[in-house]
C-alpha cells in the first residue's frame, strides 16, 4: 500500500473524485529529523499531513518555547490549518522530530475540499479537535503544576515511552518540552540528584 492509499484508509475517504485531487496535486515529501515544516509569522503554502514520523508544534521567543502539541502519523497541525482558511501568518513553529514522510496539500484547496467532500470535513474538524484538546492539556499543565512536577512527570512518561530508566536530553531540551529556562531545569534536576531520585551525565538522565 502507498503512502496515499494508506492516507485514504486512514481517514475514511471513498469519494473517488476527491482521491484522484489529492493523488494530483499532493506532494509526497520525506523530511529529514530537525526541519521546520512551518515557522512563526511567515505565510503557509502547504497543509502537511504526516504519514510516518512526528512533528513538534511550539510558539517561542528567543529564549523560551512553550511545546503545544505533538503532531502524529495520520494528522495534521490544527493551527496550520486554522492558517490555510484565513490565508493569514503562522503564529506556530513546527518541526519534525524524526524522519517523517508528509503528504502537502496546496493551501488554495483545503477549504475548497471541505464544502465539497464530507470525509475531508470530518477529517479537518476532527483535527480541530484533537489539537483543541492537546492545547487545553498543556494549558492545565502550565497553568496548575509547578515546574519541578511537570519535569518529573515529563522525565517518567520518557522512560515508560522508551521502557528504559536512561533519558537522553540536554537540559536545554528539557526546558523546552515544559516550558521554562535551562537554569531551572539544571537547579531543580541537581535537586532531583540530592533527594535521590536521578543521576545526572552528560546529555543524560536516569532515573532511580
Amino acid at each position: 500500500m502507498n503512502e496515499f492509499n494508506q492516507l485514504f484508509k486512514a481517514i475514511n475517504i471513498s469519494e473517488e473524485q476527491l482521491q484522484k485531487e489529492i493523488t494530483k496535486v499532493g506532494e509526497l515529501q520525506i523530511v529529514p529529523k530537525n526541519t521546520f515544516i512551518v515557522e512563526q509569522d511567515k505565510y503557509i503554502k502547504w497543509l502537511a499531513i504526516v504519514i510516518n514520523g512526528r512533528v513538534r508544534v511550539w510558539q517561542g521567543n528567543e529564549d523560551r518555547q512553550i511545546l503545544l502539541y505533538y503532531v502524529n502519523p495520520i494528522q495534521t497541525c490544527a493551527l496550520s490549518l486554522s492558517a490555510t482558511f484565513r490565508d493569514c501568518k503562522s503564529v506556530i513553529n513546527a518541526k519534525t522530530e524524526t524522519e517523517t514522510t508528509l503528504i502537502k496539500i496546496p493551501v488554495r484547496l483545503v477549504s475548497e475540499w471541505s464544502f465539497k467532500y464530507k470525509s475531508w470535513n470530518k477529517f479537518t474538524t476532527d483535527s480541530f479537535i484533537i489539537s483543541y484538546e492537546d492545547l487545553l492539556l498543556s494549558h492545565k499543565n502550565l497553568a496548575f503544576n509547578k515546574v519541578n512536577k511537570r519535569l518529573l512527570d515529563y522525565l517518567k512518561s520518557e522512560s515508560k515511552k522508551n521502557r528504559s530508566p536512561i533519558i537522553n536530553l540536554s537540559h536545554s531540551q528539557l526546558a523546552n518540552e515544559i516550558g521554562t529556562t535551562r537554569e531551572m531545569v539544571s537547579k531543580i534536576l541537581k535537586q532531583f540528584e540530592l533527594d535521590g531520585i536521578l543521576s545526572l551525565g552528560f546529555k543524560k538522565i536516569e532515573l532511580l
